[in-house]
């Protein structure tokens, strides 16, 4: 695979919008948690796993589009934990970004997108 600022250009305004509030989302996850445990160990580690999805996201790999919002279903999760600590605010900002991403992610036209940018394998359509 190799990188095109070509497929972000030619992604629909709905996966644009999706892939970078998926992005944003998790940066503010992040900050969040660096400032309330100051754990930069944990910090790294999730910063890398986030930049190698976002790179695949901006991709349009489909199944990077899956894991996405299954993280980020887990990110809402997360606010329940936020909310029960007192932190009423951090978990009604998670809850909007990590559902706006979830919902542009799986709006159809996002989906037909990411499902055309599949490709099919050597071993597809050989009889």
């Amino acid at each position: 695979m190799q990188f095109s600022i070509d497929k972000i250009k030619n992604m629909p305004y709905t996966a644009k919008v999706g892939a970078t509030l998926w992005l944003f989302s998790w940066t503010w996850l992040l900050v969040v948690y660096y400032n309330l445990t100051k754990d930069t160990n944990w910090v790294y580690k999730l910063s890398i796993a986030i930049a190698i999805l976002a790179v695949l996201l901006f991709q349009a790999q489909n199944w990077a589009r899956i894991i996405s919002v299954l993280a980020n279903i887990m990110g809402i999760l997360l606010s329940g934990y936020f909310y029960m600590g007192g932190f009423i605010l951090i978990a009604t900002v998670n809850v909007v970004l990590f559902g706006g991403a979830i919902y542009y992610l799986m709006v159809p036209s996002t989906a037909v997108y990411f499902k055309s940018q599949t490709k099919s394998g050597p071993h597809t359509g050989a009889k």
